[in-house]
């Protein structure tokens, strides 16, 4: 027989149910209904956030956590997922502490005690990788910005990435200069750490540069959070490169600019993005930050029409300027509520279905490079291409390619004398 269950727990037949709805006055179905929620629409739509709000990331993760609390608000504010009569998204946060283990545990755990429609996350590329293995065993559709080429090469239905793959940014680094070098500058030196996102990120650098026909200088591996950057950059300045690029997170670049100071190493800077395009780059290094270029998968004056006002709202609320691993949380958030609105569900499977014919051409879900979020067969966003910024007079401005730029570059850059 049907049981219902009591809001005290207590088990009673449907039989008690229609005896005491007709004891009551009340019909059937509409005494029924207090016993079993509706199908048709839920009142919150979960997703999973999965960032490193403490540990060495916790700086992005939580810049990352404020970006897509402030996109749930909007889209909420908005009326919520339509199709789902209204329902609101409801963030569950999960911190996966800059470990490998910690974030393989905290997405098993998300997925397996809380009814998830799709999730995203986690910043880094090496914990993403764990994450999104974790969420195809699931089926839980799992949406990034991390941009280590494999995150969509393993053959999984369920991992979309907005982002730029990491190739590109080398790409990019190399063609900026290309553009950039009006002197004939054909000599160049790559300095990567030694983990996911730099190794692919100096193989894009490798292989563009001797596309280009770069004569590479040197190209130097160091360990990640290295605490003295004088043997690499002395490796630097002993080869005379025109431009170096390296690639690396906020403390390393800051110690090898510093380094690169006080050995009057002249190469103009072109980064690899992370370290290079956060607040604390120009806080730490001051007026010395100023020429520096880095590639980056997104930054807060892309030309897409929405992206002022998100970007300028953020800053507003949080005091500092809306991040790219930040503005693609933001972006993301967006690229699931439209799967949520065309799939009319909040099951995993048919959110997948949806997200895979994602053709998001305007609004903050396209608001990518390119100005268009589509994913391919293998769910990379096909349309996205990573810009090319510079720091001028303290503040991170947009300069390549044309189409994204609303400033000139400042080109040749000085020499640390001349400053």
């Amino acid at each position: 027989m049907e049981t219902y269950e009591r809001l005290f727990g207590k088990k009673i037949s449907r039989r008690q149910v229609l005896k005491g709805a007709a004891l009551l006055g009340v019909s059937a179905g509409a005494n029924l209904s207090l016993f079993r929620k509706s199908s048709a629409a839920a009142a919150e739509v979960n997703i999973g956030v999965i960032y490193p709000t403490s540990g060495a990331m916790a700086r992005f993760g939580q810049a990352c956590v404020n970006a897509s609390k402030l996109a749930a608000e909007h889209i909420n504010a908005r009326g919520g997922i339509k199709s789902l009569k209204g329902a609101k998204l409801n963030l569950i946060i999960t911190d996966c502490q800059t470990d490998a283990t910690i974030t393989r545990n905290v997405t098993e755990r998300i997925m397996t005690t809380h009814k998830l429609a799709a999730a995203t996350g986690v910043y880094s590329s090496s914990y993403t990788l764990v994450s999104t293995e974790v969420a195809e065993r699931y089926g839980i559709p799992f949406v990034t910005g991390s941009i280590a080429n494999p995150i969509t090469e393993r053959g999984f239905k369920y991992t979309f990435q907005v982002a730029p793959k990491a190739e590109m940014f080398g790409h990019m680094q190399v063609d900026t200069l290309a553009w950039l070098a009006k002197a004939g500058e054909r000599r160049v030196a790559i300095a990567y750490e030694d983990t996911a996102y730099g190794t692919s990120t100096a193989k894009g650098l490798t292989d563009r540069s001797k596309q280009k026909g770069y004569e590479i200088v040197l190209s130097e591996a160091y360990a990640k959070a290295f605490t003295d950057a004088t043997p690499l950059v002395n490796k630097i300045k002993a080869v005379k490169p025109d431009a170096l690029f390296p690639v690396s997170y906020i403390t390393d670049a800051i110690l090898i600019i510093k380094t690169m100071k006080q050995l009057d190493v002249n190469a103009a800077i072109i980064g690899g993005g992370a370290g290079y395009l956060i607040p604390e780059f120009y806080n730490g290094l001051g007026p010395d930050a100023n020429y520096v270029f880095s590639v980056g998968s997104w930054n807060y004056d892309i030309n897409c029409p929405e992206v002022p006002k998100f970007s300028e709202e953020y800053e507003k609320r949080f005091g500092e300027f809306l991040m790219e691993h930040a503005g693609e949380a933001y972006v993301m958030m967006w690229v699931i509520a439209d799967a949520l609105e065309r799939a009319a569900s909040t099951d995993p499977k048919k959110v997948r279905d949806a997200m895979a014919a994602t053709k998001l051409t305007k609004g903050p879900g396209a608001a990518m490079p390119g100005c268009q979020v589509e994913f391919d067969a293998t769910g990379w966003n096909k349309h996205v291409h990573p810009v090319m910024t510079q720091w001028q007079k303290g503040e991170l401005k947009t300069v390549y390619p044309g189409s994204d730029a609303r400033v000139k570059p400042i080109w040749p850059v000085p020499a640390w004398k001349k400053r």
